[in-house]
């Protein structure tokens, strides 16, 4: 059904006379509109959205949900245990701060996993657990494409449906301050540093929330304040942190003596995500879902997740370990074997300092090598991408490009809310290096086959 309803829409697109510059000018007037910029760029790119069948749908979100449990798991584990937590590169100020209790059982509440879908295959290369960017991006790319007559098309051949991941957002934020100990609808501080990118998004989540009842504010870390009672922001008091700011970019400027800080150690505000879901954020964490000496922690159903849909990784360093049950001396394994790994950053974003082997000559190989061993990197094994062809668009004109696709689930709470579908021309899938989005419905079922009554 899939593949028959991508080759329907492209079939209308070709014989669409109205898409012309003007046109697509207004798209790009009504993505500014609804704020569907990152800093000066439109993220949509494509005039398709993103298709899943229900199937291929229920199936992400069950290996999103059961990962996402596994990842719990790890975390509540490497608390336990001092030398585990040493393993995933912690700092000393991350370390003490992920030992506050944040008074609720979560780990991390609000999460996004990266992953490539095709077909059936599902393959989870990382997991954002620092409050995730572009929640709103796909409804309201959604509602951008619907100026297109091949989706209105479309929706008329086909049942589309698509979550809301800002209604989630907000349920999980309010049941999380209630397990926290708090009384009807908090106060919310939205955040980050200020002039960002992302900033466009703030501003429709805190507009979402205060149609709902929810006082919010956005503010920088500079402009709290804490009396040791409560923390705010001039007169507006907060009880609840949802926290945009990226911890070691916080920890970089701040000690523990400021305001955000002492207010959470000293349980006077709802944090989230908490400080130690930077356990879980780090890239090293994955080590823990791969390494056959930790697969007693997890479910059978856990492990068949694992086993299928997450790629062997290991933080790297001159180490001996594991890999498919054999014992190998890390560095020269990788080095051998480049075409099959990819070096990526224990903790940053955005693509920055990603190497992958296949791109690689053997000298510049080693050359990763040294740079990777000299600063915080893990090694995951590179999983087969596929590309998929899409209908991009510029300012003059629109054309089929085979372009890379990665399929991000939302989860809150551990429930998956939707999805973040980002395109791009490089295997390095991502906006803030230059890619871009397109919109997101699950393809529910052909009219044509329900029966009327």
């Amino acid at each position: 059904m899939r593949a028959g309803a991508i080759a329907e829409y492209h079939e209308l697109l070709a014989a669409d006379e109205s898409l012309t510059p003007e046109f697509f000018a207004r798209l790009k007037d009504l993505m500014s509109a609804r704020r569907m910029v990152y800093g000066d760029r439109h993220i949509g790119v494509a005039l398709r959205p993103y298709l899943l069948t229900r199937e291929q749908y229920d199936r992400l979100t069950f290996a999103a949900q059961t990962l996402a449990r596994a990842f719990e798991k790890v975390g509540t584990a490497l608390l336990s245990d001092p030398a585990l937590l040493d393993r995933v590169g912690l700092t000393e100020m991350e370390r003490r701060l992920a030992l506050v209790n944040p008074g609720f059982a979560s780990s991390a509440v609000t999460t996004r996993l990266d992953a490539f879908v095709s077909g059936e295959a599902i393959r989870f290369v990382e997991y954002n657990a620092e409050n995730p960017s572009s929640l709103l991006d796909q409804s309201e790319l959604n509602h951008v494409l619907f100026e297109v007559r091949a989706l209105c098309g479309i929706a008329e051949r086909y049942r589309l449906s698509q979550p809301d991941p800002t209604e989630r957002l907000l349920r999980a934020l309010l049941a999380t301050y209630a397990e926290w100990g708090g009384a009807g609808n908090p106060n919310v501080a939205i955040v980050d540093w200020p002039g960002l990118p992302t900033e466009n998004e703030f501003i429709l989540i805190r507009n979402y929330f205060v149609a709902r009842g929810v006082p919010t504010i956005i503010c920088t870390p500079d402009e709290l304040e804490y009396d040791g009672d409560s923390l705010r922001r001039g007169d507006f008091r907060i009880d609840l942190v949802y926290k945009r700011v990226i911890i070691h970019e916080l920890l970089a400027r701040y000690d523990e003596s400021h305001a955000l800080m002492r207010a959470y150690a000293g349980g006077k505000v709802c944090l989230v995500n908490p400080f130690r879901c930077k356990i879980l954020h780090k890239k090293a964490a994955f080590e823990f879902l791969t390494d056959e000496e930790r697969q007693s922690w997890f479910t059978p159903a856990e492990r068949e997740v694992l086993r299928d849909c997450v790629p062997w990784t290991r933080r790297f360093e001159e180490r001996r370990t594991s890999f498919r049950g054999r014992s190998i001396e890390l560095t020269e394994f990788v080095r051998r074997n480049r075409a099959d790994f990819v070096l990526k950053p224990n903790d940053d974003y955005g693509g920055h300092g990603v190497f992958i082997g296949k791109s690689s000559g053997e000298a510049e190989w080693d050359d990763c090598i040294s740079k990777a061993l000299a600063g915080d990197y893990v090694v995951q094994e590179l999983i087969e991408l596929h590309t998929e062809e899409f209908p991009v668009f510029d300012d003059e004109r629109w054309g089929l490009q085979q372009m890379y696709v990665d399929v991000n689930p939302f989860l809150f709470r551990g429930e998956m809310g939707g999805a973040l579908v980002r395109l791009s021309t490089s295997p390095i899938v991502n906006v803030t290096s230059g890619g871009g989005e397109t919109g997101f419905f699950v393809l529910e079922e052909r009219l044509s086959t329900i029966k009327q009554d």
